[in-house]
C-alpha cells in the first residue's frame, strides 16, 4: 500500500465508525444475559524534527532514520460479555475479547513499530462470579488503581504487537482479583502479569478505596513485584520491589465548589536482582471551573515530580519505574505527546503543567497545555548532563463527542528542546500533528 492509500483507508474508517455508532447488541434467555461489543480506532500522526533533528531512532536495531515520519495505525476488539444469575445476590460471569491492530507508513516516531507491525490476539478472556458485596475474577483482564498513576496497562504496545500510538492492548495476563465493595469502601487484592515488554513481571498487591460524603476519594495501595527470571532484564531489574502509594483524588473544599483537588505520593523500596530500589514520584493538581463565564474555561496547573539517580553505576535504583501506568485522558498519564511518548517516561522528570479546556458546544471541546520539562538528576539515559533544563512542550488540540460511543480527536504538539536536550539530541523543535477516532462501547 502507498502512504496515499494509508490516509485513504483512515479516512474510510472514520467514516464507518462516525456513521454507525450504534450501542452493543444485547440478548438474554434461560437466565443467561449477554452482549457482543465493538471497539475500533484509527490514527494518522505527521512527526518533524523527530527527536529534535537527531532522526528516529529504530529500537530493534538502533538505526537512525530521517527526521520526517509519518505513520497510520488501525485497530479492532470485538468482544463478548456474558452472565448467568445463580440466586438473587449471586451471579457468573465470563467475557472475552479478540484485538487486531496494525501500524502503516513510516513506523512510530519513537521506533517501537515498523511498516507492516501487527497482529492479532486474544486480548480478554476472564470468568468471575459475584456474592452480594464480593467479586472474584480470573484471567487475562483490565485492571485499574485510582487514576492510573502506577497500574493501569499490563502491555506495551511495541514491536509485532503494533498500534504503539493508540496503544489498543492494556489487559494482564494470568490476573486474578479479589473485590469488596460496600457503600463508600471499595477493597480489592490482586495479582497482575505484564507482557514481556513490561518486563514480564507479577505484582501482588492490595489496594483500598475510601469516598467519604462523596467529597473526596482516599486511596492506598501496597504492592509487591516478582519476576521469573530476575536478571533477565538488567536495565530494568524490579523482581523484589515493593511499591507503596497515598492518595487524594477529586477532593472538594466547603465553600468553593468550582475547585478540584488531586495529589499522589508513592515510593518504591525493597531489594532483589542484587539491587536495593529507593524511588519516590508523587504530584499536586488544582483544577478550577469557571462554569459562569462563556465557553465554561477549566483552568488546571499539575506538578508531577519523578525521582532520578545521581550514580546508575551502583547498586542502589533511585530513579523512579513506571510499571504499568495507563493513560485515560491528555497529559493522564501520558505526560506530554512527544516527550511522554518518545523521550522521558514518568522517570527523572520534574514537570509543571497549564491546562485551559473551553467548552466550545456541548460536543466540541477546544484545549491547550504548555508543560516546562526538567531532568530531577543531571542525566539522560544514564550519561551525564551538564543541565536540568530539558524541552517545554505545547498543544493545541480539539475533541470531539458526536455520540457516547465515539470519540476524535485533532492535536498539534510542538516541543523546544533545552540545555539536556539540546546536548543529547538536537536544536529543533520536535513537532507532531495527529488525527485520531475510536468507537467504544
Amino acid at each position: 500500500m502507498t502512504r496515499a492509500s494509508h490516509a485513504w483507508t483512515l479516512s474510510i474508517l472514520t467514516a464507518v465508525i462516525c456513521e454507525h455508532s450504534y450501542a452493543a447488541y444485547a440478548f438474554e434467555a434461560a437466565g443467561l444475559s449477554g452482549e457482543f461489543s465493538l471497539g475500533a480506532g484509527a490514527a494518522s500522526i505527521n512527526a518533524r524534527n523527530v527527536n529534535f533533528g537527531l532522526g528516529r531512532i529504530d529500537l530493534r536495531d538502533g538505526h537512525i532514520d530521517g527526521e520526517r515520519v509519518d505513520w497510520q495505525e488501525a485497530y479492532v476488539k470485538p468482544g463478548l460479555t456474558l452472565g448467568y444469575a445463580l440466586a438473587p445476590d449471586t451471579r457468573l460471569f465470563a467475557g472475552g475479547a479478540l484485538l487486531g491492530a496494525h501500524t502503516f507508513g513510516d513506523g512510530d516516531a519513537g521506533g517501537y513499530t515498523r511498516d507492516g507491525d501487527g497482529r492479532g490476539a486474544v486480548e480478554q478472556a476472564y470468568a468471575g462470579v459475584q456474592l452480594r458485596d464480593w467479586t472474584f475474577t480470573a484471567g487475562k483482564q483490565d485492571f485499574m488503581v485510582g487514576s492510573g498513576f502506577i497500574v493501569m496497562d499490563g502491555n506495551l504496545d511495541m514491536f509485532d504487537d503494533g498500534a504503539y500510538w493508540l496503544g489498543p492492548r492494556t489487559a494482564f495476563r494470568d490476573a486474578a482479583v479479589l473485590g469488596f465493595g460496600h457503600g463508600e469502601v471499595a477493597a480489592q487484592a490482586f495479582s497482575l502479569h505484564t507482557d514481556d515488554h513490561l518486563g514480564d513481571v507479577r505484582m501482588n498487591g492490595l489496594n483500598l478505596d475510601y469516598t467519604p460524603g462523596g467529597h473526596v476519594n482516599l486511596g492506598l495501595m501496597a504492592l509487591r513485584v516478582s519476576a521469573d527470571d530476575p536478571y533477565a532484564n538488567p536495565l530494568q531489574p524490579r523482581d523484589g520491589m515493593r511499591v507503596y502509594n497515598l492518595r487524594a483524588l477529586q477532593a472538594k473544599l466547603p465553600g468553593l465548589a468550582d475547585l478540584t483537588l488531586h495529589g499522589e505520593y508513592a515510593l518504591q523500596r525493597g531489594h532483589g536482582a542484587g539491587v536495593d530500589y529507593h524511588a519516590s514520584a508523587w504530584y499536586a493538581q488544582a483544577d478550577y471551573a469557571f462554569p459562569a463565564l462563556p465557553l465554561q474555561p477549566l483552568l488546571s496547573y499539575r506538578h508531577a515530580r519523578f525521582s532520578g539517580d545521581d550514580d546508575p553505576g551502583d547498586h542502589t535504583q533511585a530513579a523512579w519505574d513506571p510499571l504499568s501506568k495507563g493513560f485515560i485522558g491528555w497529559s493522564t498519564w501520558l505526560i506530554g505527546d512527544i516527550v511522554g511518548n518518545y523521550l522521558l517516561y514518568n522517570s527523572n522528570e520534574r514537570v509543571d503543567q497549564w491546562t485551559l479546556r473551553t467548552q466550545l458546544t456541548p460536543t466540541f471541546t477546544l484545549g491547550g497545555i504548555h508543560y516546562r520539562f526538567s531532568l530531577d538528576e543531571k542525566a539522560l539515559n544514564g550519561i551525564p548532563v551538564s543541565d536540568r533544563r530539558f524541552a517545554n512542550e505545547n498543544v493545541v488540540f480539539l475533541d470531539w463527542l458526536p455520540t457516547p460511543s465515539v470519540a476524535a480527536s485533532f492535536a498539534f504538539n510542538w516541543a523546544q528542546p533545552l540545555g539536556a536536550a539540546r546536548e543529547r539530541y538536537g536544536n529543533d523543535d520536535f513537532r507532531t500533528l495527529s488525527m485520531y477516532v475510536t468507537y467504544r462501547y
